[in-house]
């Protein structure tokens, strides 16, 4: 079993220097079974984790993951977030497991976009079958309607095109999956060690332009 204090007197091996943290702020166990648990200490300002939400949950006593992220006291440059993992790490330097964790969630991301796109790619197609039917109903009621009801042919093309528009646009609505998958993985896609939001030249490089960090 593994116990790591974390805090700015911790046993854990990387430093931590936030002046809202506290010497002995959080523990965290690994146990024979590989379970990991996250526990506070009293400390004076709260221990944190981000869940699957990217929303900051306030914690006494908690299971978590390697790769759950945990924040002590808050997320500016006077609290300190880190991934759990890094108490393995003998080299405080290290962040190689936690960039390909984050490269891991980089690719779900792409494939979890590019279906979103094509989805919506349809949908826009869509847009343009009211205007191309009306103009195929329009067409075939000119050339077989006598001349005298022309005009109603021309009305009954107008109202047949308003009907199927709204329909389609009922169907299409306000498409959120998008906006969804922004709030999804904006907070996700980051540097594990400095916390800079990652480019898609850095995710090809896997680096962090910033602080070198890489896979």
């Amino acid at each position: 079993m593994l116990e790591v204090i974390i805090g700015k007197e911790g046993t854990q091996r990387f430093a931590i220097n936030g002046s809202r943290v506290s010497r002995q702020h959080a523990k965290i166990t690994v146990t024979d079974s590989g379970q990991w648990i996250l526990e506070d200490l009293n400390s004076t300002n709260g221990t944190y984790i981000i869940n699957e939400n990217d929303e900051l949950v306030q914690i006494k006593r908690v299971n978590i993951t390697e790769f759950t992220r945990i924040v002590l006291a808050d997320q500016t440059s006077m609290g300190f977030t880190f991934y759990a993992h890094h108490v393995l790490e003998e080299d405080p330097k290290n962040y190689q497991q936690e960039f390909r964790y984050v490269l891991e969630i980089h690719d779900k991301a792409i494939r979890e976009k590019t279906e979103i796109d094509a989805k919506l790619q349809k949908k826009n197609m869509m847009k343009f079958l009211p205007g191309f039917i009306s103009a195929m109903i329009g067409l075939v009621l000119t050339l077989l309607l006598p001349l005298h009801q022309k005009v109603y042919g021309v009305a009954v093309t107008a109202v047949f095109t308003t009907i199927l528009q709204a329909f389609i646009n009922i169907y299409i609505g306000k498409d959120s999956k998008l906006k969804n998958f922004n709030s999804k993985y904006s907070g996700k896609l980051i540097c594990p060690c400095c916390a800079k939001p990652l480019s898609e030249i850095e995710f090809k490089n896997q680096m962090c332009s910033r602080c070198k960090a890489h896979a």
